[in-house]
């Protein structure tokens, strides 16, 4: 499998764990009697780590998409692959943390 696949496979599947984080809070908002959109909008540090995950994962597939172009056309593309790597280093890191803050907001809801 390539890499742009891998990264296309990945970007689909954040945004399949969002919505499903999403229709979560909405059947929680049934179950509770309450409005719909009560629960949408996140309450605690992990909801908008989400959130902010969402974006720099779009800017990361993005700035993939960039870089395949460039090189593609036959531009220099060594700045936007170091900095596609640099940004994928960074998301690694704050996809555990985040894992992480899950986990413990679990526990807490238990």
């Amino acid at each position: 499998m390539s890499h742009q696949a891998t990264g296309d496979r990945m970007m689909a599947a954040v945004l399949g764990v969002i919505a499903l984080a999403f229709s979560a809070q909405l059947a929680r908002a049934q179950f509770d009697d309450v409005e719909a959109t009560a629960y949408l909008v996140p309450g605690h540090f992990h909801g908008w780590a989400g959130l902010l995950a969402l974006a720099m994962m779009l800017i990361l597939w993005r700035m993939g998409r960039k870089t395949r172009d460039l090189k593609a056309e036959g531009q220099s593309f060594a700045r936007s692959k170091k900095m596609h790597g640099r940004i994928s280093d960074v998301m690694m890191m704050l996809v555990f943390i985040h894992a992480f803050l899950g986990f413990l907001y679990l526990l807490q809801i238990l």
